[in-house]
């Protein structure tokens, strides 16, 4: 059996449309069921679930604490499938999507966790033009082609092809206790990247990951997603996130460890000043490299700052639940 949990916070403007497109998947050698945590919403997504359970696997639970990660590891609990797959509310998979993912598993049983290929639904509308697509990682979650198979645990690897609205764990690494962590992808505005330093702190355990091009689906990209706003938030909180995953350590008693990332200053007053000539010069790629540099180095004295100014034990990640 397959389970697939799926966290929705506030999705009703796109999860009939995910909803649907789960009605329509052909079924895994097993079964599989759908597990719906509505994490803390306060639009009708409830309603928008609930009218389809004649027509799904489905069952439904409520996580009140804000948060994706407390939603995920809701759904962990409940999961009862050899394989845990989990998604989110505004994906279009393809029909043999678990039938994809049933094989992968089943090919290499060395790995036991995996990332999935997501690919970006625009639809009818179109990013900037000058917004790379090596960007689309980071902003729309959009994986790397890859072949089917093992892949060598790294930082880059994770970021690119273990995005969390496609990742895949046997039930054995959730039974050993692997939980997300609960401080990360708080809201709109809160640290994202519970998904890459879940599967990194995987790789540093022993496990290893696979990744399956074929086991796709599409992202749904809104028209605020396309906006310079939307964008440059989105860098910053990128670079908030980096700062905690790659800069912050934990010491045996919980205590953060860091140092203040006093290089980013200049950098961020070096992409400062450059904006300038190029908005008078109305260089459009030059402006867009400028204000991504600013964005990820505010973004990461942002999170230190705070840390700065609230730097106290946490619950180790290890025991999150």
């Amino acid at each position: 059996m397959i389970s697939v949990i799926l966290a929705t916070h506030n999705g009703s403007d796109t999860i009939a449309r995910t909803l649907e497109a789960l009605s329509l998947l052909q079924a895994p050698k097993g079964g599989w069921e759908l597990l719906v945590v509505n994490n803390a919403s306060t639009d009708d997504t409830e309603a928008r679930v609930l009218a389809w359970q004649d027509r799904l696997p489905l069952t439904y639970r409520i996580e009140p604490r804000l948060g994706k990660s407390h939603a995920l590891n809701a759904g962990l609990k409940l999961a009862r499938g050899d394989l845990i797959v989990m998604t989110d509310d505004d994906v279009l998979p393809d029909p043999d999507w678990l039938i994809q993912w049933d094989s992968t598993a089943g090919n290499f049983p060395q790995c036991s966790f995996f990332g999935g290929a997501v690919v970006p639904e625009f639809g009818a509308m179109r990013p900037p033009s000058v917004l790379p697509a090596g960007e689309y990682g980071i902003l729309y979650g959009a994986t790397h082609d890859a072949p089917e198979g093992p892949l060598a645990p790294s930082w880059k690897t994770g970021l690119y092809n273990a995005a969390g609205a496609n990742i895949a764990i046997r039930r054995s690494v959730r039974d050993e206790g692997h939980r997300f962590d609960t401080e990360l992808s708080v809201g709109s505005g809160g640290i994202m990247g519970e998904d890459t330093e879940f599967i990194n702190r995987l790789a540093r355990a022993g496990h290893r990951m696979g990744f399956s091009p074929k086991a796709r689906l599409r992202h749904i990209i809104q028209p605020h997603q396309l906006t310079w706003s939307w964008i440059y938030r989105r860098f910053v909180r990128g670079g908030r996130c980096d700062f905690m995953l790659l800069d912050v350590r934990q010491d045996n008693a919980g205590r953060l460890q860091f140092r203040f990332p006093h290089h980013r200053i200049p950098s961020a007053l070096g992409s400062l000043a450059r904006l300038v000539p190029a908005a008078l010069r109305r260089n459009e790629r030059q402006l867009f490299r400028q204000a991504h540099g600013l964005a990820c180095d505010l973004g990461a004295l942002q999170q230190a700052a705070w840390l700065c100014f609230s730097r106290k034990p946490r619950p180790s990640r290890e025991a999150a639940s």
